[in-house]
């Protein structure tokens, strides 16, 4: 179900552009400009509708150490489908956050949690535990499900290329990444808008985030003993599902501290 997401979402090509442009000078270049920013709203705005119109968003995301073009490495690699009816989602992680290989699998239904961990085995596969609660083996879930906050909350900017850079609030991005990846986020995050660049791309919708230059608008007195290192650039794209399918709860839930994972088809 949500591995079929995870297929998918890795064949989207991520967009990578620079974030900086030259924008024009004078008197013509401001007329200019007051077009431009006029054209960028419509164009965000064309965007925003876009990813409204889905009724399943299937998405694709990637927390580098720095931009691509600079030699940045991938920390680690979400994957998966949200129905904007229901709330309801289904999530896959790949990580090697310090150092640790993890495999995991999600499913969000009806305020339920379900996890799976690639660790129990091809027998376990569609076995779940419900984890609703358990912080400690959530972590890698966003606190807000809905992927489309990086342009439903976004502010044009001006054009670079094709796309448009947008701010976005610190806030809304703290949000969309994994709950665990910055604990205790200092509150100043809340007013910083951080650079972004929104790029239509066919049925895709792709998002590049400098995280790492977020922390640049913060008060250093405000990041005194905060690791800001699982930082760097985030790039994800957002499409319709192909399928169609609704996010159920899974078919097989098992208590993992009383059923082995080997049988938990049979529990």
């Amino acid at each position: 179900m949500h591995r079929d997401a995870r297929r998918a979402g890795g064949l989207a090509t991520i967009l990578v552009v620079a974030l900086t442009a030259c924008g024009p000078a004078g008197d013509g270049g401001e007329r200019a400009e007051g077009a431009a920013a006029a054209s960028d709203k419509e164009q965000l705005r064309g965007m925003v509708e876009q990813v409204d119109a889905m009724k399943l968003v299937e998405w694709h995301g990637q927390l580098l150490t720095a931009n691509p073009d600079s030699g940045g490495k991938q920390i680690f690699e979400l994957s998966g489908r949200f129905d904007p009816g229901s709330g309801s989602s289904t999530l896959a992680m790949d990580s090697m956050l310090d150092g640790e290989v993890q495999q995991v699998d999600y499913v969000v239904v009806d305020g339920r949690t379900y996890f799976n961990s690639d660790d129990w085995g091809a027998s376990a596969a569609g076995c779940y535990v419900d984890i609703t609660g358990d912080a400690s083996r959530s972590w890698a879930l966003p606190q807000d499900l809905d992927p489309r906050w990086s342009v439903s909350r976004a502010r044009a900017v001006k054009p670079i290329g094709s796309g448009v850079s947008v701010d976005v609030p610190g806030s809304r991005l703290i949000d969309g990444l994994p709950r665990g990846l910055f604990q205790g986020v200092p509150a100043a995050v809340d007013k910083v808008k951080v650079r972004a660049i929104v790029k239509p791309h066919g049925p895709l919708v792709e998002v590049a985030v400098d995280v790492a230059g977020m922390w640049g608008h913060v008060p250093p007195e405000a990041l005194a003993g905060f690791d800001t290192r699982r930082s760097g650039w985030w790039a994800m794209t957002m499409r319709e599902s192909s399928d169609d399918a609704p996010i159920a709860e899974p078919k097989h839930v098992f208590d993992n501290k009383i059923t082995a994972p080997s049988q938990c088809k049979r529990a």
